[in-house]
């Protein structure tokens, strides 16, 4: 029987991590696959590498070994107890995590207590310095147990201070993460952001160990700064950041693995008085041609345009789209399509 996993999904957006998890299954080479879903926390079945996902992600929080899934009302501790005496683990820690306030009648603090008394009765050491996280976590009239395999480091907020270069209206690193992952970039694939402002995406394209990134953009001020962002990691074996038009990219056809970036609109940016339809198509019809068959794009827009709906006419396979609050005055939504 295939092993089991969960994995526990980040709440800043209802419906990205889940897509986000969809595109690391498939770019990190996994044979596992979704099989069903509850809030917060998806059921994946086959093998997988939990490191390599986690080390990658934007919005995935955790993945661990799935253990069972009970009702709520019934979670069965003496069955727990035999699943994780068959790991041969001598310790282990407890930890109930409960996904938006469900089930709040339930004390987590109890869960806990209940199950480490059981794993106690078989010389199990129930101690919070273990390295072994036995995890129950709470949702939907649910508890999904599990052992811990591999954790988040958010360290997203930090590596954004520490650049050099900064504008406003510029997308966030967390963000930047996600859409280069929907764009299914592998280790030593090509990558390109024909609108790279400060370079955000080429920024996580590099440490997501692309081999070549491509920056471009017509602005000579977010050229410098894009430079200098990339210059300050030095991470990437090859990058060019430079000044081109979208309506003519100097690469040859067929030569990219993956695409993802963020085209001019809003109160912060400049469409150099071409509009962002005109753009978006401009920039469609350049990434059909430079684009390897079955490779992916990612692209945001203000939801007002519809973005999604260029790709459709231009021959692209929609894979998804997505909408997310900016501020007040913008609704940023983030397209998936695919070269078939």
């Amino acid at each position: 029987m295939p092993k089991k996993y969960y994995a526990m999904l980040s709440g800043l957006h209802p419906t990205l991590p889940l897509e986000e998890l969809t595109a690391l299954l498939e770019s990190t080479n996994s044979q596992g696959i979704i099989k069903y879903n509850y809030d917060g926390v998806s059921i994946i079945e086959g093998k997988i590498d939990a490191n390599s996902i986690i080390a990658r992600s934007g919005y995935i929080k955790e993945i661990g070994e799935l253990l069972d899934i009970y009702e709520i009302n019934q979670i069965d501790y003496e069955s727990i107890r035999e699943k994780i005496k068959q790991m041969g683990i001598k310790d282990a820690r407890i930890k109930a995590a409960r996904y938006k306030g469900y089930s709040n009648f339930i004390k987590s603090q109890e869960i806990e207590i209940k199950l480490a008394r059981e794993i106690e009765k078989i010389g199990i050491n129930a101690s919070t310095k273990s390295n072994n996280l036995i995890k129950v976590i709470i949702t939907e009239g649910v508890a999904i147990v599990g052992l811990t395999l591999s954790k988040q480091i958010n360290n997203f907020k930090i590596n954004a201070e520490k650049r050099p270069f900064k504008r406003a209206g510029q997308i966030d690193q967390q963000l930047a993460r996600v859409m280069v992952n929907l764009s299914r970039l592998k280790e030593n694939n090509i990558f390109l952001d024909p609108f790279c402002g400060t370079g955000s995406l080429s920024l996580e394209a590099c440490l997501l160990n692309s081999i070549k990134i491509f920056c471009f953009d017509l602005d000579p001020e977010m050229i410098y700064g894009s430079k200098l962002n990339l210059t300050n990691i030095n991470c990437c074996k090859f990058s060019l950041v430079a000044r081109h038009d979208i309506r003519s990219i100097p690469l040859k056809d067929e030569s990219i693995d993956s695409i993802a970036t963020d085209p001019p609109y809003g109160r912060a940016t400049s469409t150099k008085k071409r509009g962002y339809e005109n753009i978006v198509i401009s920039f469609l019809e350049e990434s059909m041609r430079i684009l390897k068959k079955g490779s992916y794009l990612v692209y945001a827009g203000p939801s007002s345009e519809e973005p999604y709906k260029y790709v459709i006419d231009l021959g692209f396979k929609l894979i998804g789209f997505h909408d997310m609050f900016v501020h007040s005055g913008l609704n940023r939504e983030i397209v998936i399509a695919r070269k078939i």
